[in-house]
């Protein structure tokens, strides 16, 4: 018992210790993170497992920092066990999505091959990533693709017209592929047709997407922008994200 009685305010006081400079780190970032331009300025700031380095996660991806604030680095961290990639699992954690609640009813639908593998694609039909993206996606197979069409208005002005045509095509899917892959203009010159694309825009202003492409899985874990080849297949056939 008087053991017990001893080491109770040392651990108490390591706890405090411990509290104390995690806080101080948090503000030291946070201060640093302040003069970041937009695309880099963090929603959230957590602890990695390696001592003195922190994650910094926005919608657009996560970066990590050392605990002084002198260093940013774009990269990953792997626990070495298990192969997990801790840095993702961060990043889903505050992104991932349930995807049941999305409105497939806003989406083009395209099914290729046995189609097991379900991905949700946010896109502008003028992003030369989303272009290049559904390049990609014609040289795989075995997916079901929802494509949910929107415009970067700040970056392509006349991209949410361009969308609200293709939706109003005969053939939305046909008039989609042949204007991103083969830069043919939808013929299709109205856009009277009743279409999502504003509610498209709510979406996304909903999900936090800022960057195109922006895709889900099946499981609703999120990839921002345009990945390689190798990770975008190994994104689509996901496993759970396991934190401590």
């Amino acid at each position: 018992m008087k053991k017990l009685t001893i080491l109770a305010p040392i651990l108490s006081s390591l706890l405090f210790s411990s509290s104390l400079s995690f806080a101080e780190d948090l503000e030291k970032i946070n201060q640093v993170a302040q003069k970041f331009p937009r695309e880099l300025k963090p929603e959230f700031i957590d602890k990695t497992p390696i001592e003195g380095v922190y994650a910094l996660s926005n919608s657009r991806g996560t970066y990590l920092m050392d605990d002084k604030g002198k260093y940013l680095i774009k990269g990953k961290i792997f626990n070495i066990n298990n192969q997990l990639n801790i840095t993702n699992d961060i990043y889903q954690k505050h992104y991932a999505i349930n995807p049941k609640q999305l409105p497939l009813n806003q989406a083009f639908k395209e099914v290729k091959g046995n189609g097991k593998h379900v991905i949700y694609v946010f896109a502008d039909p003028d992003c030369p990533a989303c272009q290049a993206t559904q390049v990609l996606f014609e040289e795989m197979d075995n997916m079901t693709i929802y494509t949910f069409p929107f415009a970067l208005t700040h970056l392509h002005p006349t991209a949410i017209t361009t969308a609200k045509k293709i939706w109003c095509s005969k053939d939305p899917l046909k008039a989609w592929k042949d204007y991103l892959i083969d830069d043919k203009k939808p013929k299709q010159q109205s856009t009277d047709c009743s279409n999502p694309i504003d509610q498209n825009m709510d979406l996304t202003k909903k999900l936090n997407i800022s960057i195109t492409p922006t895709i889900f899985n099946s499981l609703g874990q999120r990839m921002a922008g345009l990945e390689t080849e190798e990770e975008f297949e190994e994104f689509i056939a996901p496993r759970k994200v396991q934190l401590n």
